[in-house]
C-alpha cells in the first residue's frame, strides 16, 4: 500500500500504451495462451452466508464464497455491470469455487502480461460448466460526456514531448496522470473511476499533460497519503471530495450526464447448475 501510494504521489508512467490497450472491453476467445484452473471444485453456497468474498494464495489456492454468479460472468468476461445484459437470476444464484491455479512458467510470462490469466480461466470454468455462450453488440446505455467547463485549466503537452512521440498514462487511489493524453483516452480513464461510459465532448484536439487527485474514500489510504504527501508538496487536507470535483478545480472540465455508445455484452446462454465436479 505505501509503495503504491508513493508511486501515485510521483506519478510514475509505467507504461506507454494506446488507449484501445487500456479500455476493458470482453471478446470472444482471441488466439493466445489458454489457462486454465488445474482443478475447480463448484459447489452452491450457503444460504446463512451474508456477504461474499474471494482471495488467492502464493500457494495457488483461488477461492471464491457466496459470490453470485452474475459476478463470475463479469470477471470471466472482463465487463462492467452496466455492459452486461443477462438472466435476472444470475444476480442471486450464488456458488462457492475453491480451484488451484497453474504455476506460470517463464515462457508464459509475457502471455500473462497481455492477458488476465485469472480472467481467463474464469472464462473457460463457465463455457466448460455452466455452459456460457454470448455475443457483443454496440447499444446506447447511461454514461456521461466529459465537457468543458468555464474555464480550461488543461496544460498542453510540451513540444519536447510532442516531438520525442512520449506518450502513457498512470493511476493510483484517487489518482489520474497523463503524459500527452488525448481527451479521448482520458474519458476511458474517468470510465473506469466512475464505472460507466465516459465519452469525450470536449471538443479539445491535441495531448494534454494530465494531474488529477482527490480525497479516497478509505480511511486507511487518507492517513497513509498525510503520512506521505508533504514530500510530494501535496496538501492532502485540502484536496477535492470527488473526482467531480476535483474534474471542475484542477482541469476545468466537468461531466454531463448522457446516453452514450458502449459494447455490451449479451448472455445467450447459462445453465442455472454446473456439471459435476
Amino acid at each position: 500500500m505505501k509503495q503504491a501510494t508513493l508511486a501515485s504521489f510521483a506519478a510514475v508512467i509505467v507504461a506507454v500504451v494506446s488507449v484501445s490497450a487500456s479500455i476493458s472491453i470482453a471478446q470472444q476467445p482471441q488466439p493466445g495462451k489458454s489457462w486454465r484452473f488445474e482443478v475447480a471444485s463448484i459447489k452452491p453456497s450457503s444460504p446463512k452466508l451474508d456477504a461474499g468474498s474471494f482471495s488467492s494464495t502464493r500457494g495457488g489456492l483461488f477461492q471464491m464464497t457466496n459470490m453470485p454468479l452474475k459476478q463470475w460472468v463479469e470477471m470471466g468476461l472482463s465487463v462492467k455491470d452496466y455492459a452486461l445484459k443477462a438472466p435476472s437470476w444470475l444476480d442471486t444464484s450464488r456458488f462457492d469455487l475453491n480451484a488451484r491455479l497453474p504455476a506460470i512458467e517463464a515462457g508464459d510470462q509475457k502471455a500473462a502480461a497481455n492477458q488476465d490469466p485469472k480472467a481467463e480461466m474464469m472464462k473457460a470454468l463457465l463455457i466448460e460448466r455452466f455452459g456460457l455462450k454470448w455475443h457483443e453488440e454496440l447499444q446506447t446505455v447511461s454514461g456521461f460526456e466529459l465537457v468543458t467547463d468555464k474555464k480550461v485549466l488543461l496544460k498542453p503537452a510540451t513540444l519536447l514531448e510532442r516531438l520525442e512521440g512520449a506518450h502513457g498514462w498512470g493511476s493510483g487511489p484517487s489518482v489520474v496522470n497523463g503524459t500527452n493524453m488525448s481527451m479521448s483516452e482520458f474519458a476511458v480513464l474517468l470510465g473506469t473511476v466512475l464505472g460507466r461510459p465516459v465519452v469525450d465532448a470536449t471538443h479539445l484536439s491535441g495531448g494534454f499533460d494530465i494531474k488529477l487527485m482527490w480525497l479516497p474514500d478509505n480511511d486507511a489510504t487518507v492517513a497513509e497519503w498525510k503520512r506521505s504527501g508533504k514530500q510530494y508538496g501535496i496538501d492532502v487536507d485540502n484536496l477535492p471530495s470527488s473526482v467531480t470535483t476535483a474534474l471542475r478545480e484542477q482541469l476545468g472540465l466537468r461531466f454531463q450526464s448522457a446516453k452514450v455508445p458502449s459494447r455490451v455484452i449479451i448472455v445467450d446462454r447459462i445453465n442455472n447448475q454446473p456439471t459435476e465436479n
